[in-house]
């Protein structure tokens, strides 16, 4: 029997326990109100509440999805565009390399593919077939891709007979063409419930029969649910095998794998009206009663019990339903997905949807989110070719200036998703003994907050290691303790920079981190701690590239006011002019240390979550002078007079917060953390005995004084207002 049958098979078996034909007749016409539960309807609405972030707005979403209300606003297909990108064909091949047969699966996390075990059955079957991405036509018909990536199952492999489902590692980059995984999205899978009522209406996106990817959109009402399955009904094309089924708000809820076709005198029958003879007809030509999805709910679980602390399942087992809510996208505007746009942006995006481009109203682009991938060549006099452009390789010059800024890049940025490369924040960065600028110490109230690694590496249990700089997350407050990074100012190269893509880090709880449902509709601005273009280096453009694109982790992030984060010379400034001020100009390198300051009275930013966001921030620099010793210095930003004035909602005037020099030992009383030096065959110091501000004899008086008579901000006791970067003290 064809694997088609089997599943027809079982799907019959399971409709024989209820009358299928009686339920689409009398389910067909009905709303949710008079289909749904009062438990569903009670569900659905906590979800809705949830996912948009806006009590308002989703309970007037519930109120149409009632009744049955199918308006759309426009952006609906723009966000469909953006959930399509996760789908693939799976190539099914046989053990000598033959084509066999044609599903369909779909990313639900870096680099992780969920398609059926009928489609994939075992670690043999992956090994030997492919995932075709971007397998559909442009908006003028023509068509694009396949983009054929490699299954590693190696890596990843489970899979549930009963439950019909498998998970597969996915190669990287394309053995067909010069494209990185990351460049799809991926889409959670949710295991609350809620997701969907009886009576709504579904939506598939498929490759049928192996054809290119195509939707399934309405005519799809869910029409019954079991513990494991759903049931929807559809007079159109049934999904490919390993399809996802969405929610009229984008969200998966069921892998579709199954079907109960329409039968005369018990034959199946095709839509042209014949008896269906597996021998020639394919799958889509069966006339469909009714479709059965598997539920994602069942599908974590199950996946929970027998990969709990696989990484690369993590993404699974922690999606949050706000962060998993594909952003609503302008129609009108064109726009980089997760590059550095305003927050208060209404298309504001997420860390699950990857950088690509869309330009909607532009009907001649070859391509909605199509990216074009460049080769980077250095010849033996430091050129650096991006394509048919020619770049000089920079050398000790770390001058924002030089940096290409006319228009972004569009190549894609090879990223790791097993975290296995990234070496962190390297404590012997500036020297060994004496030299050596060690972790900051955490407080034992600190150290009882912070967010654990869910699978501890090597003894370490809560440091995010990422290329070239580390964060301590607090678990509480979902923001970082602190991020420590090491910067070196040579090894640059001046190219165009990528889209920002903003990630959640699976390594430690999704509910411990803030993505992008925080900034959307304010004044706040995703602000780095450890700063892009600080991390810009590497000894080949890729490296540098990848250290850079790490620091667009939701763990570097925090909200900043958008008057600061637009006019951030003097904050953004500080490292580079305590390099340029002659303290060592052979070697570049420099270690920062940067972070919130948690208080108590942390204003809140919407009722739910609630979450309280920083309105201060601190900055330690160290770097050695031209006497080969140590050098370091503090500052604190301060948006609280902005916020107060004016609030997070609304704009305010440029320049309305206070950037300070402050002692090192200030930044300590204010976050319970210690910076110390030495170590090993040196003592261990104070990092504070290095501070060129703890040792200054004159006064501060007057310069504060000046500051609080024109702008009214009483300024602390042994605080330097920084108005310039002429005003840091250096000397020493």
């Amino acid at each position: 029997m064809s694997v088609i049958l089997e599943q027809i098979a079982k799907a019959e078996q399971k409709a024989s326990d209820f009358d299928l034909d009686a339920d689409l007749r009398f389910k067909r016409d009905k709303t949710p109100a008079q289909l749904s539960t009062l438990k569903q309807q009670v569900e659905r609405k906590q979800f809705l509440r949830e996912s948009m972030g806006d009590t308002e707005k989703a309970d007037a979403f519930f109120e149409r999805i009632l009744l049955g209300n199918e308006l759309q606003d426009v952006n609906y297909l723009a966000r469909g565009v953006a959930a399509a990108r996760s789908v693939a064909r799976i190539a099914i091949h046989g053990p000598g390399g033959s084509q066999i047969g044609w599903g369909t699966g779909f990313l639900i996390g870096p680099g992780v593919l969920l398609t059926n075990n009928h489609v994939l059955p075992d670690a043999l079957s992956c090994k030997n077939s492919k995932a075709h991405f971007d397998y559909e036509l442009d908006v003028s018909g023509e068509q694009i891709g396949p983009h054929i990536f490699k299954l590693h199952p190696e890596r990843l492999f489970q899979t549930s007979i009963s439950l019909d489902f498998t998970v597969v590692a996915v190669d990287a980059k394309a053995s067909n063409a010069d494209v990185q995984l990351s460049t799809y999205s991926y889409l959670p899978l949710i295991e609350a419930t809620g997701k969907v009522s009886d009576g709504e209406w579904l939506t598939i996106i498929q490759h049928p029969n192996g054809g290119l990817k195509q939707l399934c959109v309405r005519e799809n009402k869910l029409i019954k649910r079991t513990e494991n399955e759903l049931w929807y009904s559809t007079d159109t094309l049934g999904g490919s095998s390993g399809s996802p089924v969405f929610n009229n708000d984008w969200y998966v809820v069921a892998l579709h794998h199954s079907g109960v076709p329409l039968k005369v005198n018990d034959k199946v029958q095709t839509i042209d009206g014949r008896d269906f003879d597996p021998a020639r007809d394919a799958e889509d030509s069966i006339k469909w009663l009714a479709n059965e999805g598997i539920r994602v709910s069942r599908i974590v679980n199950e996946l929970k019990q027998a990969q709990g602390d696989h990484p690369l399942l993590q993404a699974v087992f922690h999606a949050a339903i706000p962060e998993a809510r594909i952003p609503e996208f302008s129609m009108s505007t064109t726009f980089p997905v997760n590059a550095d746009v305003p927050a208060s942006a209404s298309h504001a995006s997420l860390s699950i949807f990857s950088p690509q481009r869309i330009e909607v109203n532009k009907m001649s682009q070859a391509h909605l989110g199509r990216s074009v991938s460049v080769t980077l060549h250095i010849d033996q006099d430091g050129q650096v070719s991006l394509g048919q452009q020619t770049y000089a390789a920079e050398s000790a010059s770390f001058q924002e200036a030089a940096k290409t800024t006319n228009r972004p890049a569009t190549f894609d940025v090879p990223f790791d998703a097993s975290y296995a490369d990234r070496k962190g924040y390297d404590e012997g960065f500036l020297g060994q003994g004496k030299l050596r600028i060690n972790f900051p110490k955490l407080s034992a109230d600190l150290e009882s907050k912070v967010s654990h690694l869910l699978k501890p590496v090597d003894g370490n249990n809560y440091l995010l290691h990422y290329h070239n700089f580390s964060v301590v997350m607090h678990a509480q407050r979902r923001f970082a303790i602190y991020s420590a990074a090491n910067v070196r100012h040579s090894q640059r190269y001046l190219m165009s920079r990528p889209g920002d893509d903003w990630r959640v880090d699976p390594r430690i709880p999704i509910e411990h981190q803030v993505s992008n449902f925080y900034y959307k509709n304010n004044q706040f601005d995703r602000g780095h701690l450890t700063r892009r273009e600080d991390l810009e280096f590497g000894s080949t453009p890729e490296l540098a590239l990848q250290s850079a694109a790490d620091t667009c982790h939701w763990s570097n992030c925090v909200p900043q006011h958008a008057k600061f984060n637009q006019g951030k010379q003097l904050w953004q400034g500080l490292e580079s002019y305590v390099l340029e001020s002659g303290l060592r100009k052979s070697n570049l390198d420099v270690q920062i240390f940067t972070g919130p300051i948690f208080e108590e009275d942390d204003p809140v930013y919407k009722p739910f979550p609630k979450i309280q966001y920083p309105v201060r921030f601190w900055k330690v620099i160290a770097t050695v002078n031209a006497e080969q010793e140590l050098f370091a210095t503090a500052y604190i930003l301060d948006q609280s007079e902005v916020i107060a004035q004016f609030g997070i909602e609304a704009t305010a005037p440029f320049g309305a917060y206070k950037t300070f020099q402050v002692k090192i030992a200030e930044v300590e009383r204010l976050t319970g953390l210690q910076f110390t030096s030495g170590g090993g065959v040196a003592p261990v110091l104070p990092l504070s005995a290095c501070d060129p501000l703890a040792k200054k004899k004159r006064s501060t008086t007057r310069r504060s004084v000046a500051a609080q008579e024109s702008t009214g901000f009483e300024v602390p006791e042994g605080y330097v207002v920084l108005n310039e970067l002429d005003d840091i003290y250096l000397d020493q």
